[in-house]
């Protein structure tokens, strides 16, 4: 039943515009907590002497990997730490509990230095930016900052290269 005050016209089965954005608040915050939001992985390979785990995989803690014996994985987590695991012949878990999510964006920093650069050319202007030598650039935070200036991703790749062989990660067991 509509009926006027005068100046307007009321419909007072119509919903009030603050029952619609309660509405919507929460079909957001069921889509966000239902839905498919990605969340990194806990361990990045750095090296491994499985040629069908290929560097630059992200694993999560507790996974099962089919790592057979006498092979070996070293893996990074977002924080620097190293981890190498061996295979037996029922394969390998991956140890420690789940990251933080405030780390999922450095892991994927991390990711993006592990994994190898793109091959062929790249198409548009690139202005590099004054990058630090990759001398200089000795602990995790360094060089993911490096790695987020403009131009300055193959500077980070080299010294997270000395990052890791410092840190134990042997270089030699790895298959790209």
């Amino acid at each position: 039943m509509w009926y006027s005050d005068g100046l307007r016209t009321i419909d007072p089965d119509r919903r009030t515009g603050v029952n619609t954005m309660r509405k919507l608040m929460i079909a957001a915050a069921f889509s966000l907590a239902f839905g498919g939001v990605a969340v990194a992985s806990d361990y990045i390979v750095v090296t491994s002497s499985d040629p069908a785990i290929k560097r630059g995989q992200a694993f999560d803690a507790g996974a099962k990997v089919a790592l057979g014996a006498g092979k070996s994985l070293t893996l990074m987590r977002a924080s620097g730490e190293l981890v190498t695991v061996r295979g037996a012949a029922a394969g390998a878990t991956i140890p420690g509990a789940k990251l933080a999510a405030a780390d999922a964006a450095r892991f994927e920093a991390i990711r993006s230095l592990v994994q190898p650069p793109p091959e062929g050319r790249t198409f548009g202007a690139r202005r590099g930016g004054i990058c630090q030598p990759a001398e200089t650039l000795v602990t995790l935070d360094q060089i993911v900052a490096a790695s987020e200036q403009s131009g300055c991703k193959s500077v980070a790749r080299q010294a997270l290269e000395a990052y890791l062989a410092k840190n134990g990660a042997v270089a030699e067991t790895q298959h790209n």
